[in-house]
């Protein structure tokens, strides 16, 4: 009653009662004292008691609903516990956010280098450390190798302890591994600093989107994940640029004696730990994921973190409407009530956390997860194996194209490959002469080497084998160009998206945009120049670049926060397989002929594309 006479009309009763009241003062006040007042009176009191059983009665028979109608009104300032959905749309979109998108790019510009670098070292680097066909596929690929075994680990210590501090700690130890890389002599080291780059990179890759995700209302997180795809291709234009700066120039540096030496291509690795840096030190300054801190019940910290958003965001001059917000850990200890978790929001021993993640891959393989996540993961394991298969060799095949118009304009009459010359050879053709090229060239370097173990090294007055075997490294200005312009165009294709996003769909996006890149990747098979080779690289490279990033959108909106990351992880995982894959057997492919790695890069994109359709829809979905 307290509360209705608070925020409803008063009842009919009381009126009445008031009435009266209001009657027998009017009587004393008035100083009547004749009979027909009395009787007038009484009449009144006789008329306003009827009345009140009357109300009694009807309040007797509608107390379910005045109830409900309590609850729909209540009291202003009384605290209604809201969820994560409602918290983080109250904290609006400004200036907060535009500072977390601006910590993102370098984040992503890490993710970008880590994993592409050494595509554009290996053209420059091909005779500094002898390299074969076969050896600069797995140099393209060990990044990947190490993303995979600790895909399992980063997942777990996310979703157990936390998205920042692993952000700090994984983007720092990146930046220490490239320094050593950049100092390593041979191709042993390089793979094994390489390796371990990948390692401590793919967490703060997996973490990142659910980081992003999670300070964003559903208004706004499908194009925000869109933008990180805009931040990917400008850390793909800003690599090629850096690339053309420093690997062109012929700085090299010779310590202790012949010792340690750095070359320019070496200088461009140790330059390329400066995202990583920035982006640890970046981190260190934002908060925690408000979102997280709920499904760990530290709802306290949580409602001052959407506090804090809101302030700035509104500039302090509204106050925020939440006071409480839903107590996540409980709901989720009714609905499953085995989860080892601390009610009080402690943080959770090694053994539970580790109990936990494997409770949480147990879920995540049964229903009503296990059909999303096959198709996540297969879906991703194509799209990769043909981007970053292609992505990684760019460089490498555009290095082939320029070697070969150079050689072809010098060629000698009667030569073999004087023919490619009288004529516009394809790319095909020009993929052979380089295959061919290099298995002689490794033929030769072993026999130099077995000469010198038989016989030692040349005798004074005989010209050295390394002159007469000379190999020279392809470092022309277009390759990084021509890089560069792919990149440009992945920032244009990402910008159109990021405003389409909501009204095409990412289920839509996956079908129809993966079926036109594996079109482009076919097509490459019959490219005759290299303005045909740029059009179709850059049409391929942008739509599985896109395609890959919408479903890792998508996957944030399919499973809930406490599978979230070892999900983006485990997706990242498989699609990182197909990295290996592709880039391990795409020189062999390339041995046996010119079709079969078109084929591949092609088809497996096409195939993907069909199996796209059996997604769900997730377009402005709540964050589960």
């Amino acid at each position: 009653l307290y509360l209705c006479r608070k925020v409803a009309p008063p009842l009919s009763g009381e009126i009445n009662s008031q009435q009266i009241r209001r009657n027998k003062r009017d009587v004393v006040v008035n100083g009547a004292s004749g009979s027909e007042q009395k009787l007038r009176a009484q009449k009144e009191l006789t008329v306003s008691h009827s009345s009140m059983e009357r109300t009694s009665t009807t309040m007797a028979t509608d107390k379910h609903a005045k109830t409900i109608a309590i609850d729909e009104a209540p009291e202003a300032g009384v605290a209604t516990p809201a969820d994560f959905e409602t918290a983080i749309a109250a904290t609006g979109y400004g200036r907060f956010n535009y500072i977390l998108l601006l910590v993102a790019m370098p984040c992503c510009m890490t993710t970008v280098f880590e994993t592409t670098t050494m595509s554009f070292v290996l053209p420059s680097a091909e005779c500094d450390l002898n390299l074969s066909l076969a050896d600069k596929g797995m140099l393209n690929a060990i990044t990947y190798t190490g993303m995979i075994t600790s895909a399992f680990l980063w997942g777990f210590l996310s979703d157990t302890y936390g998205r920042k501090r692993l952000l700090v700690v994984g983007f720092l130890l990146d930046s220490t591994f490239n320094v050593l890389c950049a100092l390593s002599q041979n191709m042993v080291a390089i793979m094994v600093f390489k390796f371990m780059g990948g390692f401590v990179i793919c967490g703060p890759f997996a973490v990142l989107m659910a980081y992003l995700s999670e300070f964003h209302s559903l208004q706004y997180r499908s194009r925000v994940m869109i933008v990180l795809g805009v931040f990917y291709s400008a850390g793909n234009m800003l690599l090629p640029a850096l690339a053309w700066l420093i690997i062109p120039q012929s700085w090299n540096l010779v310590i202790g004696n012949g010792m340690l030496e750095i070359h320019s291509w070496q200088i461009f690795l140790a330059v390329s730990c400066l995202p990583g840096l920035l982006s640890g030190l970046s981190v260190i300054f934002l908060p925690e994921s408000p979102k997280f801190l709920m499904s760990k019940g530290e709802n306290e910290r949580a409602l001052a973190i959407f506090q804090w958003l809101h302030a700035i965001n509104t500039r302090g001059r509204e106050e925020f409407p939440i006071k409480e917000l839903v107590n996540e850990l409980a709901a989720n200890a009714e609905s499953t009530p085995d989860k080892q978790a601390s009610p009080d929001g402690t943080k959770p021993s090694v053994t539970t956390g580790l109990s936990e993640g494997f409770r949480q891959l147990g879920v995540m393989f049964r229903k009503p997860h296990l059909k999303n996540a096959c198709l996540v993961y297969g879906i991703q394991f194509g799209i990769l194996l043909g981007l970053n298969t292609f992505r990684l060799w760019v460089p490498q095949l555009f290095t082939i194209i320029e070697e070969f118009e150079h050689e072809q304009q010098m060629y000698v009459p009667g030569d073999a490959s004087s023919s490619l010359a009288d004529r516009q050879a394809t790319l095909c053709e020009m993929l052979a002469y380089k295959v061919n090229k290099t298995q002689h060239m490794q033929e030769q370097w072993l026999e130099r080497d077995l000469a010198r173990a038989l016989h030692g090294p040349e005798p004074a007055g005989v010209e050295p084998l390394n002159d007469i075997l000379k190999c020279t490294a392809t470092t022309e200005g277009r390759i990084y160009l021509y890089s560069l312009i792919i990149g440009s165009v992945g920032i244009g294709a990402y910008a159109v998206t990021t405003l389409m996003i909501n009204s095409i769909g990412n289920r839509n996006l996956l079908v129809y945009g993966l079926l036109l890149g594996g079109l482009c990747g076919t097509a490459l098979y019959w490219a005759r120049s290299s303005l045909v080779t740029l059009v179709l690289s850059s049409c391929y490279i942008t739509i599985c670049s896109i395609a890959s990033t919408a479903l890792v959108g998508a996957v944030v909106a399919m499973f809930p926060t406490s599978m979230r990351t070892m999900v983006v992880s485990l997706t990242m995982m498989f699609g990182r397989t197909g990295s290996i894959i592709g880039n391990v057997t795409f020189p062999y492919l390339m041995a046996l002929g010119c079709l079969p790695p078109f084929v591949m890069i092609g088809a497996i994109v096409i195939a993907v594309a069909m199996v796209s359709r059996l997604l769900p829809r997730t377009v402005k979905k709540p964050l589960q």
